[in-house]
């Protein structure tokens, strides 16, 4: 180990090492939500071979907005970079953002997208381009535990659970994504021009296939309706795209389900709606109508009440992340013996409600939203829904009887080299081999948010395409 890594590593019980160590370089990455738990495996490994990007021993980090490390929106690492080529053994910092796959293409281009709010008011998406943590001020602490906080980081000025945000927004180095930026909302560099060769990002490749699941929300007494609605079909999940909603006799089939069923999603800069609208055919930029549960997607929106789920439609808004998303639907008000299935319906009266929603498996699981693959948080069947009759598990999806996965992208920012490059090209391989040797896709039973291409029976033609041979 060098004399700076020991030296950083002295520093972290001291709690100084961001100060001691801010004249080292940094690369910003962004990106996919539902495959933020992969990346970060890859980030916080520490075993030294080629599953990681980091020296053993080297490596500090920290995660805010979760309480689970991997599904944290904001993270940042430090450690001496191995796998790297002639860039080994250089201290660097990894300074990640997720708000999304269209909101991190976005933000390598340099590219601002709007999003209006569900009383119309036009706002910037928040990570186009992102603002990122303050990596020089941040705490960090030793791998494997690291520093989780969470809490979000504060305002620049004004840091908060260990945190604070810098000044002001700037482009992302390297942008995970779950579909191409071919049929993104941002598919050229703003302002470029083709003679220039200035029109698209670098693309460094396709590392696994990402997986998405439909869930319910959690109920810990699950009426009659949520127990008859376990399957939806590809019209119908279409018709709730559209409507934001569907009576539960329109998905179950049996007239005495009067319960209404409101669907819970992601805001465009997500990869997982992308994914949903292009692979269900509905329309990868078409409009849709969500809700949400809690406090709202909105930042004016008041705390909710610990007792009383909070449901609003969002019309074309949604969450931010898959985590949000994930938080939402397992959502109780506070309670274990009581859910919306036993909440009078805030949007159209006469009988309770529940919702269903698209995330990525690994946020569900983590907020004990149940698949099959762990105990469920309360003693009912599983939260998830087959779709078409088919459930959403490894098997699935490697056999091509569950359509709604996509190819990840890892994207460099335009002209990207030097150290930021390096890092990109250790990233790329270290998350190929992590989902290799987690030996995710195997258990065929599993819910793994990703899959090695060995491992697949088919593929896509393209991002809206279904799975053929």
């Amino acid at each position: 180990m060098k004399f700076t890594t020991q030296l950083m590593a002295a520093l972290a019980g001291l709690g100084l090492v961001s100060q001691a160590m801010a004249t080292d370089p940094v690369v910003y990455l962004t990106g996919s939500t539902a495959f933020r738990s992969t990346v970060f495996k890859a980030l916080s490994d520490q075993s030294g071979t080629t599953n990681g990007i980091f020296m053993p021993g080297s490596l500090t980090f920290g995660t805010w907005g979760n309480a689970s490390a991997s599904s944290g929106n904001y993270m940042v690492f430090h450690g001496e970079l191995t796998n790297a080529g002639a860039a080994n053994g250089q201290l660097v910092y990894v300074d990640c953002a997720w708000s999304g796959s269209e909101a991190g293409i976005a933000s390598a281009c340099g590219a601002t997208l709007t999003n209006t709010l569900r009383d119309g008011v036009l706002t910037n998406l928040n990570g186009s381009p992102e603002t990122w943590v303050d990596y020089p001020t941040a705490t960090l602490a030793a791998a494997p535990a690291g520093n989780v906080q969470s809490g979000s980081p504060g305002k620049n000025g004004a840091p908060a659970n260990g945190a604070q945000l810098e000044a002001s927004s700037h482009i992302a180095d390297l942008a995970q994504a779950d579909t191409s930026q071919a049929i993104s909302f941002t598919p050229v560099i703003p302002g470029s021009t083709p003679a220039a060769k200035l029109t698209q990002l670098v693309p460094f490749g396709t590392e696994a296939v990402v997986t998405f699941t439909v869930s319910r929300n959690v109920n810990p007494t699950p009426s009659q309706d949520w127990l008859d609605c376990s399957n939806i079909t590809l019209p119908q999940l279409n018709i709730m795209l559209a409507n934001g909603l569907a009576p539960a006799s329109f998905i179950s089939g049996n007239t005495n389900d009067q319960e209404i069923c409101y669907l819970v999603g992601r805001n465009f800069g997500s990869g997982t709606r992308m994914n949903m609208l292009a692979d269900s055919s509905y329309g990868a930029h078409k409009a849709v109508i969500q809700n949400s549960i809690g406090n709202g997607v909105d930042p004016r929106d008041p705390a909710q009440s610990v007792t009383t789920l909070l449901l609003q439609n969002e019309g074309n808004n949604g969450y931010e992340s898959g985590g949000n998303v994930a938080k939402a639907m397992s959502n109780t008000g506070g309670s274990s013996t009581t859910g919306s299935c036993q909440q009078a319906d805030p949007i159209n009266p006469g009988t309770n409600w529940f919702a269903m929603c698209y995330v990525g498996p690994s946020d569900a699981l983590n907020t004990g939203n149940n698949g099959g693959q762990t105990p469920p948080l309360f003693l009912n069947t599983n939260n998830w829904v087959t779709v078409d009759g088919e459930f959403s598990s490894n098997a699935s999806i490697e056999r091509g009887q569950w359509w709604l996965w996509g190819n990840e992208y890892l994207y460099g920012k335009n002209g990207i080299s030097g150290i930021q490059n390096s890092v990109g090209n250790a990233l790329f391989n270290a998350v190929i081999s992590q989902v290799i040797s987690q030996n995710f896709g195997v258990a065929p039973g599993g819910h793994d948010p990703g899959i090695p291409y060995s491992l697949m029976n088919v593929s896509k033609a393209s991002d809206s395409a279904f799975p053929s041979f």
